[in-house]
């Protein structure tokens, strides 16, 4: 990743059948603010990405766990979060009508300030 150019990443949540999958068809929406939160002491894997839908309500957002990113993408990822890097991400697809609701995302990554 270039110094101080953002990486734009395309990107599929894993897991949505399993975390919160009414929730997703009820809420999600393309454009969505999606936070992205590191687990490092995830007993399954120590470079784990979990995936939040964020639900404004008044002042605050409700987050919603949706899922993972999947594990090869975590494991780039991973540590240039534990690096101070920003990762913004939202929606641009999803599919409510599956078992496993499949959402996609756009992250944009960008280094600390030095």
């Amino acid at each position: 990743m270039a110094k101080g150019k953002p990486t734009h990443i395309a990107a599929i949540v894993a897991g949505t059948g399993f975390h919160h999958p009414d929730a997703i068809r009820r809420k999600c929406r393309e454009g969505m603010s999606i936070a992205l939160v590191r687990e490092p002491r995830n007993r399954f894997d120590a470079n784990a990405i979990a995936v939040y839908m964020l639900s404004p309500f008044l002042f605050f957002s409700f987050r919603t766990h949706i899922g993972y990113l999947k594990a090869p993408l975590a494991k780039r990822l991973a540590p240039k979060m534990d690096a101070g890097a920003k990762c913004e991400a939202t929606v641009t697809s999803f599919y409510a009508d599956l078992e496993h609701p499949r959402v996609s995302l756009s992250i944009r990554v960008s280094q600390p300030a030095q």
